[in-house]
């Protein structure tokens, strides 16, 4: 198995989803519009990630980083919207049948207090145990965030809103969320972008193109805007901000793919602000159409190519990044 390629598998079913699924599966939230005939504008957003124990978190961590966290990575979801605010949660926690209650409750805490600071009240959920013969031994948190557009006259951005022209960008910096020594980092413990992005659409509104947040790396979270898109994406290596961990230690390929980095990425026409609500704003790359004499190397002739000057070599680097799979883990892959 192979993540990506089960995930075209279940999105081509989404031409037989109702009218009513506004956003359907392939972005970092779904949406859909509440039909109880008195508020045509009235819609929900949803997602849901998890935070597990040895994947996401290091194993034999504080289980509250593992609530924490859970809660963070959908808050960033949120974030990715552009136009959206979160309303509340609810979680689902696995936990091996040995696991002490203190151990749980201190996980609940990391869901409940996360959950209240960012205005995304837990207010439900589920509780269960693997059986005693069961070989996990590692704690599962799985996180349902609700919510709705800040602005209703507006939509939200998704993945497929990318334009010929657009400039892409990113926020803060990247690379090294993710200590591959020890699992540590700022990736258990970082600002989902959710201030940064309404501010972003209220300066851009119709400016604004497609937009995700920055979990699986650069290089892949832009091929998926690319691919979604239809277009192809060329990169500004030396233009990339990287995280001050990594600056003059890691190749830029490499930092580009490590993941983890909760940042946003975003396409936008005209003139973006350098800097929102204290954040820096940088301009890495524009979005070209395929085939364009800017990206027209065998790399880039596919829908969904992101590219990098090289030494005067184009590299796509639309791959470079997690992937989920079964089998041998690959190097350099979180742990």
């Amino acid at each position: 198995m192979r993540e990506f390629a089960l995930l075209q598998r279940i999105f081509a079913a989404n031409p037989r989803l109702p009218a009513s699924v506004l956003v359907p599966p392939g972005d970092d939230m779904a949406e859909i519009r509440l039909e109880d005939g008195t508020n045509d504008d009235a819609t929900i957003l949803i997602a849901a990630d998890s935070a597990i124990e040895g994947r996401h978190t290091p194993l034999g961590c504080d289980p509250y980083l593992i609530g924490k966290k859970g809660v963070l990575r959908n808050v960033s979801d949120v974030a990715a919207m552009m136009n959206a605010r979160p309303l509340a949660t609810v979680a689902c926690v696995t936990v091996p049948s040995a696991t002490s209650e203190e151990c749980v409750w201190r996980l609940c805490e990391g869901l409940r207090e996360t959950a209240e600071r960012w205005n995304a009240p837990l207010i439900g959920g589920d509780l269960a145990t693997f059986a005693r013969s069961s070989q996990c031994d590692t704690i599962i948190a799985s996180v349902t965030i609700l919510a709705t557009r800040v602005d209703r006259t507006r939509p939200v951005a998704t993945r497929r809103d990318a334009r010929v022209g657009d400039g892409v960008y990113v926020t803060g910096a990247i690379g090294g969320a993710w200590d591959r020594t020890t699992g540590l980092g700022r990736h258990l413990d970082f600002t989902p972008r959710v201030q940064v992005a309404g501010d972003i659409a209220a300066v851009l509104r119709e400016r604004l193109g497609a937009a995700i947040d920055l979990s699986d790396g650069l290089g892949r979270d832009l091929g998926h805007i690319a691919r979604m898109s239809r277009v192809a994406i060329k990169l500004d290596l030396a233009a990339i901000p990287l995280h001050a961990s990594v600056v003059g230690v890691r190749d830029p390929l490499e930092a580009i793919a490590d993941g983890e980095d909760y940042e946003l990425a975003f396409t936008a026409r005209g003139v973006v602000p350098a800097h929102v609500a204290g954040v820096p704003i940088t301009r890495i790359g524009t979005v070209y159409a395929v085939g364009s004499a800017e990206t027209s190397v065998r790399e880039a002739h596919a829908i969904g190519a992101v590219t990098v000057e090289v030494a005067g070599r184009m590299i796509d680097v639309s791959h470079a990044g997690h992937e989920h799979h079964s089998g041998p883990q690959e190097s350099g892959e979180a742990p």
